[in-house]
């Protein structure tokens, strides 16, 4: 991709720097930094939490032998295998008959010699997938990826050409860590989160004003257990100065 750093202007935000146009031709809102900072700050201790609570499945579990795949897998994943694990039990203490005895803690005993499961949960947990759903110049994903230790793939969509050409001009420009953790797509952001469910630990809206057209495909494409980040430019229709628009974009 060539280009003339000479017709644009470097703007350094964070430990990002994106590239404006002379023409300011893809909408930068320079008044959104505390709110993009906040951004950072929640998506990390996001981060952190999911590595605890993650830390603290494989704790309680270890012990009782449960075998997880060795490959990468999320917090729910983990969840879903030991709940399964624990109906599976249950099901197997129900069906006991004939000579098996149930000991005090509720296992089945038989006088065969009983089998041993060995093994602990080992599943490494994979780092977080983040869709910023309109990403415009791409600022926002570079920030995530560059300030927010743990991450892992940041998608970035916007349905503007010129957007996502400016997008993917700064991906390369913030040098090899965005290039490996950014990614820019055309694409209409319902479309692409409605076919994308579940696809996502967080899901970022920044939208210009109201982001309520977008949840209902927003909550879709996030797992369960992650996290849906809003943002609402239009404060003063939330703040109830027109009540009729208020209702009608809320």
């Amino acid at each position: 991709m060539s280009m003339d750093l000479n017709d644009y202007t470097i703007i350094k935000e964070g430990e990002a720097e994106i590239l404006m146009h002379a023409k300011n031709e893809v909408f930068y809102n320079k008044t959104q930094v505390n709110n993009r900072d906040m951004s950072i700050a929640v998506l990390r201790t996001f981060i952190s939490r999911w590595k605890l609570e993650h830390e603290a499945l494989l704790s309680k579990r270890n012990k009782s032998g449960v075998k997880l795949p060795e490959n990468n897998v999320s917090v729910s994943e983990v969840d879903d295998t030991l709940n399964d694990s624990d109906m599976n039990s249950e099901k197997s203490n129900e069906e006991c008959e004939g000579p098996a005895e149930k000991s005090q803690d509720g296992t089945c005993t038989t006088s065969e010699e009983p089998v041993k499961t060995e093994g602990k949960v080992r599943g490494e947990l994979k780092p977080p997938r983040v869709l910023e759903a309109l990403s415009a110049s791409g600022l926002r994903a570079l920030r995530y990826a560059r300030e927010v230790e743990g991450i892992g793939q940041v998608v970035a969509l916007d349905n503007d050409k010129g957007a996502v050409e400016a997008c993917q001009r700064n991906i390369m420009f913030n040098g090899s860590v965005a290039c490996s953790k950014v990614e820019s797509h055309l694409a209409d952001a319902r479309v692409y989160m409605l076919t994308n469910p579940k696809e996502f630990d967080v899901v970022d809206l920044d939208p210009y004003g109201s982001p309520s057209v977008f949840l209902d495909s927003a909550v879709q494409s996030v797992v369960d257990g992650g996290m849906l980040m809003c943002t609402a430019t239009d404060m003063a229709v939330l703040c109830g100065g027109n009540g009729e628009v208020c209702y009608s974009k809320y």
